[in-house]
């Protein structure tokens, strides 16, 4: 690990700083947490008993030495390894702490981060949501969940020189099998703990490239399930399996698929302006666009994916995109085209609008810029 670079270090969340804590007389309540791991509450009288473990639990880390701290929670295991054995106070480093969507996924992970606080650390909690591993389909969504966030906050810490650290040393073993391949795109080095010991196994980041030239066909679709569309098998039937959650007739992005988009739309949304069902674009909106840079271009097209999606799946009606409250689409007072149509707008983001008409179940699409376009729009 490079010296003099502050850290930011993702830590993966089980339950073992809660089921470590426990005596042999409390076999029952072990065999309880074990059937309870994926559960979204707990009844009134487990939950107590949890309560009262996680106090158990932060007191004997606060008590404990370097060597009883690493046997009660595997996620400090790999942090004292990160470390060297000595947590350091008042340091830059930062530390997110990713817990499952569940009871006690949210109580072992606030057990840790108030442990951390203690020792001056700095450290949050995400919580992916719906993340679980109590079936496929909701494992999944919270995997994609997480990797939007990751797409979200990581290059900005990148950006500012930090060295980026996935810590898989606790969690679920689903979990770090994801967050494993998730790391060879987003962190500078992944590291475990080698078996049950507590030598540091770490592994550097590799040069993957995603070749995008397969992808560019099916930008709009691409762009359209990672809205949540899904299409008909036969439409995207050219995109990789890998990429695809799939029945008999339909798809939408897989896990790895979400992965692979947010890695790769900047490039594939940030050049040309694509065209989505539902959506028209006029002279003067297509200008605008070319006028804008690569990472506007981006999250404008992003925008048009939402409200074409909004727009298919409700049959054109365009009432249904003022239901979504971040688009914010509404139809200006007294401002109309030439022959009468009434003008309306969206929100791209909190500084930039599209101006558009409605008209036989389409969008046609007139200005795209900052606040400004509200007075020609």
């Amino acid at each position: 690990m490079l010296k003099g670079k502050p850290k930011f270090v993702l830590i993966t969340v089980g339950i073992s700083v809660l089921s470590n804590v426990l005596d042999q007389s409390e076999s029952a309540l072990g065999r309880q947490l074990s059937k309870a791991a994926n559960l979204l509450s707990l009844d009134h009288d487990l939950e107590q008993q949890v309560d009262a473990l996680a106090e158990r639990a932060l007191e004997r880390l606060k008590q404990g030495d370097t060597q009883e701290n690493r046997r009660l929670s595997a996620e400090l295991n790999g942090l004292y390894g990160i470390y060297g054995d000595v947590l350091p106070d008042n340091t830059a480093d930062f530390h997110y702490l990713i817990a499952t969507d569940t009871a006690l996924g949210k109580k072992a992970a606030e057990v840790i981060r108030d442990f951390l606080r203690v020792v001056k650390f700095n450290v949050d909690i995400y919580v992916p949501k719906g993340l679980s591993t109590a079936n496929p389909l909701v494992f999944s969504s919270g995997i994609k969940d997480l990797i939007r966030w990751c797409e979200e906050i990581i290059p900005g810490y990148r950006d500012k020189n930090y060295h980026v650290v996935f810590n898989l040393t606790g969690a679920f073993k689903s979990l770090q099998g994801h967050l494993s391949i998730m790391g060879m795109f987003y962190a500078d080095e992944i590291v475990y703990i080698f078996e049950a010991g507590s030598q540091l196994l770490r592994i550097p980041r590799l040069p993957l490239q995603i070749d995008t030239g397969a992808l560019c066909k099916y930008r709009a679709e691409l762009a359209m399930m990672a809205q949540g569309h899904v299409f008909p098998l036969e439409r995207v039937n050219g995109i990789p399996d890998g990429l695809l959650e799939t029945d008999e007739q339909s798809a939408t992005l897989s896990s790895w698929g979400e992965l692979v988009w947010q890695r790769t739309k900047e490039q594939l949304l940030g050049e040309e302006l694509i065209q989505f069902p539902r959506l028209h674009y006029e002279d003067k909106f297509t200008k605008d666009f070319k006028d804008a840079d690569k990472q506007k271009r981006m999250q404008l097209q992003e925008t048009l994916a939402k409200i074409s999606c909004i727009l298919e799946y409700n049959n054109g009606d365009t009432s249904a995109l003022k239901r979504d409250r971040g688009l914010q689409y509404e139809v200006y007072e007294g401002k109309r085209t030439k022959d009468g149509k009434p003008i309306g707008h969206f929100r791209v983001s909190e500084s930039h609008r599209v101006t558009c008409t409605a008209e036989g179940g389409k969008l046609y699409l007139r200005r795209y810029g900052d606040h400004s376009v509200n007075d020609n729009p």
